[in-house]
């Protein structure tokens, strides 16, 4: 990682005091200009590291922000800047701050604040480690928390094991923080269709739908693809529903597809669970995977060495929890076998684990995208700047950065474009997906074409069994 630069403003114009001041400016200026969120998720987190030269010097919390504030925010940044009167190039570096083990507040279970199940104490925003695969659900659940988002009711959609339970999670410990947060209610689908079968049983319906409707403020449900089926559960939910949503109250779905793949689903609550910000949270990219190992590692109190880290980014492409599993998996071994943890232990824990499974590679990509837009790799290749051409050529290289590990760099080469074309592609391509429409709906559809080719198939005995 970088070091601070030596000689900090301090020396200039009445020193430490002024570089503060100068630094305020430019974050103001800076929250005026982007979304609340964006804003506290990305720029709050920057530190003024002072003057080298005739920079301006900029502190990162790591390298993936470094590497996404310099594709995303860098020219808003100097702009920021100019806005002072001054004609420094701003330079960012990457200052990881020593690890510490977070403080974990063991919120009292009260039933005054909170109804359900209660919260795990290790699921909060500052323990969520965002990347590209889960950054928009990121921001999302932060504004929520803190009540300055667009949206009252979002559903997270991701397979086992990403994360959509410990942001559902963290947007009520954040609430529960506060004590002027309100009541929340955190059910599992399960939860909820069991104490409604009780109530009923003991003739206190009434009572089981006051709670809900008048008792708290925020209702989470969980796993909501359980209630496929359950027709009697689904016209009680869909009723409470359209309470809340006319009383204003702020409702978190989580589910493991979907609403519209949800098989056995009413369609007025599968239209309610729309009703929504349907958001998505991805398997983690190369770079989220290094960040997650490096965070599980110093819980368990040691630093990977980098090549270590690395080796098990590439090879667990996994959930989160098969990464964490690794880790503790690696932590043992080394000290039952009183060994240091080297290349070689990860290489036989990642053996066992994980086996070989099918790789995304560029070349994939290509045929894909060229079978379903039916153009050829040539054309994608061209200078055509056809709408027949360039939004294939703007989905592969979307995909390219979603599924493998090349750089934007090498991505460009693919394609015979520059790094900026490349960033301009993936920005292009996420706004059209963070709404509605045909766009959304064809990347999804290719989403899933390869992420069935990396699953495991079973051997041909199984399948004849």
């Amino acid at each position: 990682m970088a070091r601070f630069p030596v000689s900090l403003v301090g020396v200039q114009r009445g020193g430490c005091i002024v570089m503060a001041s100068l630094w305020e400016r430019i974050k103001h200026f800076l929250s005026e200009k982007l979304p609340e969120a964006s804003y506290k998720v990305w720029i709050k987190p920057l530190e003024c590291a002072g003057l080298s030269g005739h920079k301006l010097v900029i502190a990162c919390p790591n390298q993936f922000s470094l590497n996404w504030i310099k594709d995303h925010y860098l020219g808003l940044i100097q702009e920021a800047v100019r806005e002072q009167g001054l004609s420094l190039e701003v330079e960012l570096i990457a200052v990881e701050k020593p690890f510490r083990e977070p403080k974990q507040v063991d919120l009292p279970y009260d039933p005054t604040r909170l109804l359900g199940r209660r919260l795990s104490s290790r699921f909060t925003f500052d323990e969520f480690v965002v990347g590209e695969c889960n950054r928009l659900a990121y921001a999302t659940c932060w504004a929520l928390a803190n009540r300055e988002a667009d949206h009252r009711i979002i559903y997270l959609c991701a397979s086992t094991g990403l994360g959509k339970s410990h942001l559902s999670q963290a947007v009520g410990n954040h609430v529960l923080a506060h004590p002027k947060g309100g009541r929340i209610c955190y059910l599992t689908a399960q939860d909820f269709t069991s104490q409604l079968v009780r109530a009923l049983k003991s003739d206190r319906l009434d009572d089981f739908k006051e709670k809900l409707r008048r008792g708290c403020e925020i209702l989470m449900l969980e796993e909501v693809h359980f209630f496929s089926g359950k027709d009697f559960t689904q016209a009680e939910l869909a009723l409470t529903l359209d309470y809340l949503y006319d009383a204003g109250k702020v409702v978190v779905f989580t589910g493991n597809r979907p609403p519209q793949e949800i098989p056995k689903l009413d369609e007025g609550l599968r239209s309610r669970f729309q009703a929504g910000a349907l958001i998505r949270i991805n398997p983690p990219d190369y770079q989220t995977r290094m960040n997650i190992l490096r965070r599980k590692a110093r819980r368990q109190g040691v630093e990977l060495p980098e090549e270590v880290v690395e080796y098990l980014a590439r090879h667990l492409r996994g959930d989160i929890r098969q990464i964490e599993s690794a880790v503790i998996g690696l932590v043992a071994r080394s000290s039952l076998l009183r060994e240091p943890i080297t290349l070689s232990l990860a290489r036989e824990l990642v053996q066992e684990i994980a086996p070989p499974a099918p790789e995304v590679t560029k070349e994939f990509i290509l045929d894909l995208v060229c079978r379903h837009f039916k153009v050829s790799r040539e054309e994608l290749r061209s200078r055509s700047r056809s709408r027949r051409v360039t939004f294939p050529r703007q989905v592969a290289m979307y995909l390219c950065r979603r599924f493998t590990d090349e750089s934007l760099q090498s991505i460009g080469r693919l394609f015979n474009r520059d790094h900026a074309t490349v960033v301009y592609a993936l920005n292009s391509i996420q706004k059209k997906i963070s709404r509605p429409g045909s766009v959304k709906y064809q990347i999804e559809f290719l989403c899933r074409e390869i992420e069935a080719y990396l699953k495991p198939h079973p051997a041909k005995d199984e399948k004849d069994s």
